[in-house]
């Protein structure tokens, strides 16, 4: 009787241990840098002109349990996209992305820190909903984004 009463201890703790696992979202790759810890909200990208540049705005929160690097940007509507760092006298392209420490929130919005989708295949008209692609090290987030007027988001 008491072997039973200790594996069923063992298998409840094991149970609500699995249980209270975080779920992993569709399409983004398992790694060891915990992208199941990566939250993104308030996702706009600005209205832009084919062959042009279209901002996107984003409010990036870390809650896993370590830093993690988003790489770069990109979308199925553009060729390219860049992060860069904001200055008094424009931006700066970052060749290495950058890191998001644990449970440190980003708003891109009005940080120092800045992403723009390049190249656009076509124009980006507010109410379009271009997918975005945020490449992280160990890992790709797949957004679905609003167009929004420029200046708007």
């Amino acid at each position: 009787m008491m072997r039973f009463a200790r594996q069923a201890l063992v298998m409840g703790l094991i149970w609500s241990t699995v249980a209270v696992l975080p779920a992993h979202a569709d399409g983004v790759e398992q790694s060891l840098e915990g992208l199941h810890g990566i939250y993104v909200s308030k996702l706009c990208v600005a209205s832009g002109l084919q062959d042009g540049d279209a901002e996107i705005e984003m409010v990036f929160e870390n809650i896993s349990a370590e830093m993690v690097f988003l790489d770069g940007v990109a979308s199925d509507v553009s060729l390219g996209g860049e992060l860069y760092f904001k200055d008094l006298v424009g931006s700066t392209i970052t060749q290495n992305g950058f890191g998001v420490d644990e449970g440190e929130i980003l708003d891109v919005s009005s940080s120092h820190i800045g992403a723009r989708l390049t190249d656009l295949k076509q124009d980006l008209s507010p109410g379009d909903h271009p997918t975005v692609f945020l490449n992280f090290r160990h890992g790709t987030l797949e957004v679905t984004a609003h167009v929004l007027p420029r200046g708007q988001c």
